[in-house]
């Protein structure tokens, strides 16, 4: 509810506080508080499981905000200016109605961890610039979505750490993706993947606090025999003999 909204901000501004939580409030329509977006010392704003429909542009006053959570609402479009946040460094958007990204989108300057889980995205949702992330971005999700290609451009990601793509619609993985050294999380499992190409192996997703899946995906019989053995090591070292030819 606006009311719950309105002295929650009022409590912030009077007390100088850095932050706010509103979990599962009833909270649907954002401008109707306008006084929220002066509150140029927030630094996070955590509105999840509420019923907000639409991110007011006004959102990128907030210029001290590293942390937005927007999980489990009704969000079907964002704002373009939402990319002109200067210090956000963690962005949740998951469990929205998201289609497409809005222009621009690739432009934070700081982003770290995005969530785009349980979203309606399609391979021609991503902006034209949304590859700029790679300069800063460690952790992908988007899961649960309706991909058919990973996203464009992934070799320039080359800080990720995580990368969440598992239960989409993708066929192909791109030999690019070996260039990814820094993941220690890959999620693939739940797509229509039959190969991998053999840069694959380059990748060190195994081991103490690593994790790799690609299950429930049709892939090829010698490669569907090794991940079903369970051991990631000996299906990374499987890519690079000669039996594995593409």
């Amino acid at each position: 509810m606006s009311r719950t909204l309105r002295k929650a901000v009022e409590n912030a501004k009077q007390k100088k506080e850095s932050e706010i939580n509103l979990v599962e409030e009833g909270i649907a329509h954002l401008e109707e508080v306008p006084e929220l977006f002066i509150l140029h010392n927030l630094t996070k704003l955590c509105l999840s499981h509420n019923k907000i429909t639409e991110l007011p542009p006004e959102i990128v006053e907030l210029r001290s905000l590293e942390y937005l959570n927007l999980f489990n609402n009704h969000l079907e479009d964002l704002p373009s200016t939402i990319s002109a946040l200067p210090r956000l460094r963690e962005l949740n958007l998951a469990l929205n109605r998201l289609c497409e990204l809005p222009r621009g989108f690739g432009s934070f300057p700081a982003l770290e961890i995005l969530d785009l889980t349980y979203n309606n995205l399609v391979s021609s949702s991503f902006s034209a610039n949304f590859t700029y992330l790679g300069g800063c971005l460690r952790a992908l999700y988007m899961g649960d979505n309706d991909l058919k290609h990973f996203p464009p451009h992934i070799d320039k990601f080359t800080l990720l750490e995580v990368l969440v793509l598992r239960d989409n619609a993708i066929v192909e993985v791109p030999k690019e993706l070996g260039k990814c050294i820094k993941l220690k999380t890959l999620h693939l499992q739940g797509n229509q993947i039959m190969a991998v190409p053999v840069e694959f192996g380059r990748l060190k997703v195994f081991g103490e606090q690593r994790s790799f899946r690609l299950g429930d995906n049709p892939l090829l019989p010698s490669l569907a025999e090794k991940v079903k053995a369970g051991n990631v090591k000996i299906f990374f070292d499987f890519l690079k003999t000669e039996e594995y030819n593409l």
